[in-house]
């Protein structure tokens, strides 16, 4: 009876990847094609998505491949910018009152977090999301920054300066995990 019940509230509580991205398609067409089947693969793996609820670019590939798959799609966007993006519709959609109840919500949520190419706000939430881990503010919620054709190369020469310069510890660099390539990806959410 135990195990029953135990199977029914472990289904419920689906797990759910966060994942940081564009809300535009960037130059190059591998961005979008590599979002769309990291999108599948969150579905394969049975994960359900978050994401920032845009209805374009990169944000809205990543949903629609994870929503071919079987996820769940949960976005989150404050109600400011509602008026420059159009959210996606027919996901399960939360409007907050600003950014920063917008990441709180979407760090809250997730198990996961994926980093994709994306622009300023993309960076934002992968710095302050590693910025929590390190103050243990989120605690075992691994975070995969997917360099793409090396678009992440300068984040990480950056990282290995702060090192070097004395205002990084070197330990930190557990708290992210740099993927390449997608089977990479997989085999890791199988893993989870």
């Amino acid at each position: 009876m135990l195990k029953h019940l135990v199977k029914k509230v472990l289904k419920f509580m689906k797990r759910k990847i966060c994942v940081f991205c564009g809300s535009s398609n960037g130059l190059k067409p591998v961005y979008l094609k590599t979002a769309s089947r990291i999108g599948k693969i969150i579905g394969k793996n049975e994960f359900d998505l978050v994401f920032g609820g845009g209805g374009t670019g990169l944000m809205e590939t990543v949903a629609l491949g994870a929503n071919s798959e079987g996820s769940k799609i949960y976005g989150v966007i404050p109600d400011f910018l509602t008026k420059y993006e159009i959210p996606m519709s027919n996901i399960n959609l939360t409007i907050t009152s600003s950014m920063r109840e917008r990441k709180a919500k979407m760090y809250k949520l997730a198990s996961i977090f994926i980093v994709l190419p994306g622009g300023l706000g993309t960076l934002d939430e992968c710095v302050e999301v590693l910025t929590l881990i390190q103050l243990k503010q989120i605690k075992n919620k691994p975070v995969v920054i997917f360099n793409l054709d090396g678009y992440w190369n300068f984040f990480f020469s950056l990282i290995k300066k702060m090192i070097k310069e004395g205002f990084l510890k070197r330990k930190h660099l557990n708290n992210f995990i740099e993927f390449k390539k997608l089977n990479n990806l997989e085999t890791f959410l199988k893993s989870f």
